[in-house]
Parts: structure tokens; sequence; C-alpha cells
């Protein structure tokens, strides 16, 4: 079975972010994709608007 996982803060998760994984799952032909929530990313200067726990 092939799982691909998609990293991001997903603050919050909007259509482009399912459009992209649709697109990852169509081209490699993956089973599922798995969102995997950033708590606070290393790249980004402001806190998060939402808890990690409602994303």
């Amino acid at each position: 079975m092939n799982i691909g996982l998609f990293g991001g803060t997903f603050d919050p998760v909007h259509r482009g972010h399912l459009a992209l994984a649709r697109v990852a799952l169509e081209h490699y032909k993956l089973h599922r994709v798995h969102f995997v929530p950033a708590n606070v990313p290393p790249h980004k200067q402001r806190q998060p608007h939402s808890l990690f726990l409602h994303r």
C-alpha cells in the first residue's frame, strides 16, 4: 500500500491543500495521503492562529 505524507501548518486547511493532495494521489498512484500538521514551523515567525489540537 502506497501512502503519501503531506506536511505543513495547515492553518487552516484550504482547498489548495486538498487539491495538491488529490494531484499527488493520482500522479503517484497512492492509496491515501496523510496530513501531518507542524506545531510551530521553524521557517515562520508568527504563531499559528489555530490551536494544534484543532488542526
